[in-house]
């Protein structure tokens, strides 16, 4: 890689981002709302401690072999737009178009206002007046709550503190990473030295809603923000080098922060008082230590949340700003702010999409319908890397291998299958909402190029071979 080529990603993206700042947006994305919400959901799904270990694990698992996956296709197409980049190489427009429909829908508008909604969720520990749940009022069939009016004011201020562009950004981010680890690992000692949990909660079993594969969405949901850095690749220095450490680094951590949080979580609360409660860290947090500890607890918590926000609210404008750039979406989505090179149309659009679901949505309904449609299209891309590897071969010793190829990505498609179809199943709405969308997607993608709003005239094949050399 040249001089040139670390200071600028083409098109006015700045290369400003380390090891340490990637996977900071990695692990930042993904620790936020799922891991201190989820957990309730799953542990009444399966109605066991080891059980729910087992499906946090699985998790842990699938996201570690898209990571892996991940990591090679980075190294391949090192450049702005994570799954849309890979997809419109690999399989064609078409499933780039889908793709990026998904991420700007899905994949972070509803994934930013669910984890708002959490922070607003958290948040009134420190504010007893203040309730979330409080109608303020009500249009036709929306209800307006102080909470999804104070999720959408965070989404407004973090839209507007990312359009500065990505070097405070990616300060941001490392500076709540290293919070967020430092938080957790202090609250899982800090909680069992107070003695007043019992470890029979991680073996002691109650009634299962018998939803282990909804569990395992609703994981994966918490885990999804493994591929993070991928959709930054074009702001990193030295992509070849820092995107797979940034990725498979970042996801081992938070695979470990989880469980050790799962284990804090049935530590403190019995069996008998687990319910599909959305702040289910705050309950751990009273029981461990006290209504003080609790608030104090809740604070990091929120921030923590906070996080996961911000970083999505910073990655995602990068998919939209590459669709752009290609023809795929309306040029003023690619176009960036002189002072700090963040794509500002974008950014301000994806938060305007998140505030209309914080205000329409409901949380256990967007989890569901999130996580599904992530994960299809995240299966799709692992599948990419068989394909790749047969289209495009190369020797190029810059290119990061998959380890256990082909079995790594095999592990990924079969959880995830198995996983979506029995939601289709079990929470059939939400998660044919999901699929619904990817076919609204392909609907629009005709339409579209039918009328000649789509003119990206660059092929995938000089795109992949630019992207490698």
């Amino acid at each position: 890689m040249t001089e040139n080529e670390s200071k600028t990603a083409g098109h006015g993206l700045r290369r400003a981002l380390g090891v340490w700042a990637a996977a900071a947006f990695v692990v930042t994305n993904m620790v936020g709302t799922g891991i201190f919400t989820v957990p309730a959901f799953v542990r009444t799904a399966t109605g066991n401690g080891l059980a729910t270990l087992g499906v946090w694990t699985l998790g842990g698992i699938l996201a570690l072999s898209g990571a892996l996956c991940f990591a090679e296709l980075a190294t391949r197409m090192p450049e702005a737009g994570g799954e849309y980049r890979y997809l419109t190489q690999i399989y064609g427009r078409l499933w780039g178009f889908v793709s990026g429909w998904i991420s700007f829908l899905v994949g972070f508008s509803a994934a930013i206002a669910a984890s708002a909604l959490g922070a607003s969720a958290y948040a009134a520990t420190l504010f007893p007046s203040w309730n979330p749940s409080t109608v303020l009022f009500t249009v036709g069939s929306i209800t307006v709550t102080q909470g999804s009016v104070g999720a959408a004011v965070l989404i407004a201020a973090l839209a507007a503190f990312h359009s500065a562009g990505v070097r405070p950004s990616g300060r941001l981010q490392t500076g709540i990473a290293a919070l967020v680890i430092g938080s957790i690992v202090l609250l899982f000692f800090s909680g069992v030295a107070t003695g007043k949990g019992n470890w029979s909660g991680v073996t002691a079993g109650s009634q299962a809603t018998g939803l282990w594969w909804v569990a395992l969405i609703q994981v994966s949901f918490a885990y999804s923000g493994w591929n993070a850095a991928a959709y930054l690749a074009g702001e990193v220095k030295n992509p070849r080098y820092t995107l797979p450490r940034a990725l498979i680094g970042g996801t081992l951590t938070v695979a470990i922060l989880y469980l050790i949080l799962n284990l804090l979580f049935l530590y403190a609360v019995p069996a008998a008082d687990w319910q599909p409660n959305i702040a289910i860290g705050k309950l751990a947090a009273e029981n461990l230590f006290g209504s003080f500890g609790a608030t104090v607890v809740s604070v990091i918590i929120t921030l923590t949340i906070l996080g996961s926000v911000s970083s999505m609210t910073a990655a995602g404008p990068r998919v939209y700003y590459a669709m752009a750039r290609d023809g795929m979406a309306p040029g003023i989505f690619g176009r960036i702010g002189k002072q700090g090179g963040a794509p500002l149309f974008s950014i301000f659009t994806q938060a305007f999409v998140a505030i209309l679901l914080v205000l329409t949505g409901e949380f256990e309904n967007l989890l569901i319908y999130a996580g599904s449609a992530l994960s299809l299209m995240a299966a799709l891309t692992v599948t990419g890397v068989w394909v790749v590897r047969q289209k495009m071969p190369s020797d190029s010793p810059t290119i990061f291998r998959t380890p256990g190829y082909p079995v790594t990505p095999a592990i990924f498609l079969l959880l995830e299958v198995f996983a979506i179809s029995q939601g289709v199943i079990e929470r059939p709405i939400p998660t044919l909402a999901a699929l619904g969308t990817i076919a609204a997607g392909i609907v629009i993608f005709f339409v579209a190029r039918g009328l000649g709003w789509l003119n990206g005239s660059e092929s995938a094949a000089s795109q992949t071979k630019r992207g490698e050399h």
